[in-house]
């Protein structure tokens, strides 16, 4: 329960999701009035993680999954649904440039892959917060020329507990 929200019978969880929520496009709205539309990956001090030049897309899925039990007679029973972490994909551009600034952008994926660190995903309308990096992709095509790297960062959402003894 958060302190100062009212009990209300049959909305169990809603006060902490409606919470996250607002913080969640709150941000976004504090960082569009003070720098505009922003989209990236970012820390937690509000730096760009990347030297891309490019937020190319992202894709981005939250789900949920509920436990289901067999019962008598070939029927079943649902009950407590648990939310997963919420999975994003952000592609980068990288392009361009010298094959120095590009290897210094492959050893940043590198770098921050292998990292602990929390991440936000920042657009315009929403910030995702707190999120590691599992893994990294990236592709060279032909239409797009030798030079330029589309980086995929998949991220997933990371939700800290504290420990009680």
């Amino acid at each position: 329960m958060i302190p100062g929200m009212p009990d209300i019978p049959g909305f169990k969880g809603l006060g902490n999701s409606g919470l996250d929520a607002l913080i969640g496009f709150g941000g976004a709205f504090l960082i569009n009035r003070i720098f505009g539309n922003q989209w990236g990956v970012f820390n937690q001090f509000g730096i760009p993680i990347m030297l891309a030049d490019t937020f190319h897309s992202m894709k981005f899925q939250n789900t949920s999954a509920i436990s289901k039990a067999p019962v008598e007679k070939g029927t079943f029973t649902s009950y407590n649904k648990v939310q997963d972490p919420y999975k994003a994909t952000v592609t980068l551009i990288k392009g361009g440039g010298s094959a120095t600034a590009r290897g210094a952008f492959l050893a940043q994926l590198e770098m921050l892959s292998k990292s602990t660190l929390l991440f936000h995903v920042v657009t315009p309308e929403y910030v995702h917060t707190n999120a590691a990096i599992v893994g990294y992709d990236f592709a060279r095509e032909p239409g797009s020329g030798a030079r330029m790297l589309a980086a995929n960062l998949h991220l997933e959402e990371v939700r800290e507990s504290k420990v009680e003894y």
